[in-house]
C-alpha cells in the first residue's frame, strides 16, 4: 500500500482549501494566492508517490486538471481574462482540490465528494458506451450538447439540449435499430469546428483525459469549451513538471501511455 503523505504537507493543502473555501467574502488577489498554493501542495503530496502511478488513469488526468485550473487562477491577476471569468470557476476548482486531496490521504474524505467520485465511474461507462456508438451518431450527440447560440448571431430560445446521459441513451436506442440522426439545422459559415473535427479532438486525448473530458461534459461543460481545456491543461501542467505525449501516434498493438 502506498504510503501516505506527510501531514505538514496536506495541512498546507488543507490550509490553502480552506481559505478558498470561503473566497467569496476575499480580495480577489488572496484568493488567487490560495489557489496557487493549493495545487502547489497537492502536487507535493502526490509527485514521486506511488500512489499517484495506482490511481485509474481517469484519476490521474482529474488531478493534473486541477492542477493547471489551479495556477491559470493563481496567474489570473496577470491575465487579460479578468476575475469575473475565473470566478465563475472557483466552485470547480474548489471540489476538485477537495477531491485530489481526499484521493490522497483519507482524512480529507467528506461524504459530499461522494458524488464527484460517483460521477467519475459514471463517465468511465458513459465514455465506452460513447465509443461504441457508430460515428454519426456520436458526432450527433457532441452536436446536441453543443449550444446553438454560439454559432448564430443573434440569440433566440431554443430547447434545452439533453444531458450527455439522455442523449446516448437516445442515440444507443436509436442505432440498435439502424435508424440514422436527422440532418442537423445549419449553422454559420463561419465556424470552422465541424461535428467529426471534434469527436476527432476528443480521441486524439490520452485514454484517461477522454474520461475525465467526458466526466466535464456530463457535469454541463459545453463540449467545445471541455477537449480545448483538456488539451490546455496538458500542456500547462509541464509548468509542474508533467510531461504527457498525447499526441503521439501509437502501433497498433503497442500499449499508449495514460496519464
Amino acid at each position: 500500500m502506498p504510503a501516505p503523505p506527510d501531514d505538514s504537507t496536506m495541512d498546507r493543502v488543507a490550509a490553502a482549501l480552506g481559505t478558498l473555501d470561503h473566497w467569496h467574502t476575499m480580495n480577489w488577489a488572496d484568493v488567487a494566492e490560495a489557489a496557487g498554493d493549493a495545487v502547489h501542495f497537492l502536487w507535493e503530496a502526490w509527485k514521486g508517490s506511488a500512489a499517484f502511478p495506482a490511481l485509474p488513469p481517469h484519476d490521474q488526468a482529474a488531478i493534473h486538471h486541477t492542477l493547471a485550473m489551479g495556477r491559470r487562477v493563481h496567474c489570473e491577476p496577470r491575465s487579460r481574462l479578468g476575475p469575473d471569468y475565473w470566478q465563475s470557476h472557483i466552485e470547480e476548482l474548489r471540489t476538485e482540490a477537495h477531491y485530489a486531496a481526499a484521493l490522497r490521504h483519507t482524512s480529507h474524505h467528506t461524504p459530499a465528494l461522494a458524488g464527484r467520485a460517483q460521477r467519475a465511474t459514471q463517465a468511465v461507462s458513459l465514455h465506452h458506451r460513447l465509443l461504441a456508438l457508430p460515428p454519426v451518431w456520436q458526432h450527433t450527440i457532441l452536436d446536441q450538447l453543443t449550444s446553438r447560440t454560439l454559432f448564430t448571431c443573434h440569440a433566440v430560445p431554443t430547447q434545452a439540449p439533453p444531458t450527455l446521459q439522455e442523449a446516448v441513451a437516445l442515440a444507443e436506442a436509436a442505432a440498435s435499430t439502424g435508424a440514422h440522426p436527422e440532418p442537423a439545422p445549419a449553422r454559420s459559415p463561419t465556424t470552422d469546428v465541424s461535428r467529426q473535427t471534434l469527436m476527432n479532438a476528443l480521441t486524439r486525448l490520452p485514454r484517461g483525459w477522454q474520461t475525465e473530458t467526458i466526466r466535464r461534459i456530463a457535469d454541463g461543460t459545453a463540449p467545445m469549451s471541455a477537449v480545448f481545456n483538456a488539451s490546455q491543461s496538458i500542456n500547462l501542467v509541464r509548468s509542474f513538471g508533467v510531461y504527457i505525449a498525447w499526441n503521439a501516434p501509437s502501433a497498433p498493438h503497442a500499449a499508449r501511455p495514460e496519464q
